[in-house]
């Protein structure tokens, strides 16, 4: 059964020239996924499986939270748990980690809300 795990009131804040990458790194061994970033205004990125991008400069990102979905998979009957971490500009933002027995197709959302310093 799918599972959807909320990760809320996350915040990040930066100088206002500042350019901000997003990171989703798969710890455990066998995660495949794809994540999906809705930023103010159009051009939401997207990633598959572990990866980074660009979400442009932080003060394109004040005017409303920024919302992202990861839609996971864990296929390799050999491993019990799905641990995810989630990095701005290389600081860990939120971790993500569920028993296979809870879920092994687990949704996972964070709503992040940018500030300039």
């Amino acid at each position: 059964m799918r599972k959807i795990y909320r990760y809320e009131k996350l915040s990040y804040s930066a100088p206002i020239d500042e350019e901000i990458q997003f990171e989703i790194k798969f710890i455990s061994d066998g995660n495949i996924g794809h994540t999906v970033i809705n930023i103010p205004g159009d051009n939401d990125p997207e990633i598959a499986n572990s990866g980074k991008c660009s979400l442009g400069k932080i003060q394109s990102l004040t005017s409303d939270k920024t919302v992202t979905v990861s839609d996971i998979a864990n296929p390799i009957p050999q491993e019990n748990t799905i641990t995810i971490e989630y990095y701005i500009n290389n600081k860990l933002l939120a971790k993500h980690s569920n028993p296979k027995s809870e879920t092994d197709r687990p949704y996972v959302i964070l709503s992040i809300k940018f500030s300039v310093k």
